[in-house]
């Protein structure tokens, strides 16, 4: 394929995601109950429910990413290095067409490695600490899975170097005694 065509393709992807995360965020600050919230990432529009469980979260001593892109998908709040998203369901979200259309995203965010949690905003406005905690917990579980993995690697990596290198030895060992001899 062109290099050139392929440059174009990422460029009108770029421009495609930032134009929607600008309409969402403008569609998001037209609604009166919104406000804006500062985050690392910038300055986002979120509503009551997302800004209370953005706050919990930030309580716990986690720091989500506010509106992420995923496969052409804006999620709430994601955790990158570990692939968790996380999803507030307001109360304008709880018919079965939009119900369906969840199911659908959700699928498709898990086919590309991510793991979805979603939490329905009645449960985010009375225990939105234990949702922050169910969030926590996931995210130090994904944390500690990759440690332990990059350990694993590491380890497997330095016995493969050192069965390498044993094999070196033994054969500079015997051109050694053949020089001798």
């Amino acid at each position: 394929m062109n290099v050139g065509r392929l440059i174009f393709r990422e460029v009108a992807r770029a421009t495609r995601r930032t134009y929607v995360y600008h309409r969402l965020q403008r569609e998001a600050a037209s609604r009166p109950e919104s406000r804006p919230v500062w985050t690392p990432a910038g300055e986002v529009w979120m509503s009551p429910i997302e800004f209370q469980l953005y706050d919990a979260m930030c309580r716990e001593g986690l720091s989500p990413i506010p509106q992420f892109c995923i496969s052409g998908y804006y999620v709430d709040f994601a955790f990158p290095d570990v692939w968790v998203a996380v999803e507030a369901d307001g109360a304008a979200y709880h018919d079965a067409s939009r119900r369906q259309r969840d199911r659908k995203r959700d699928w498709i965010l898990r086919r590309a490695g991510w793991t979805v949690k979603r939490f329905r905003g009645t449960t985010i406005y009375h225990k939105a600490a234990n949702c922050a905690y169910v969030i926590k917990k996931e995210v130090e579980g994904r944390r500690m899975w990759a440690a332990a993995r990059a350990t694993e690697s590491e380890i497997r990596r330095q016995a493969r170097r050192a069965a390498l290198l044993r094999s070196f030895r033994a054969l500079l060992g015997f051109l050694k005694r053949l020089k001798r001899a």
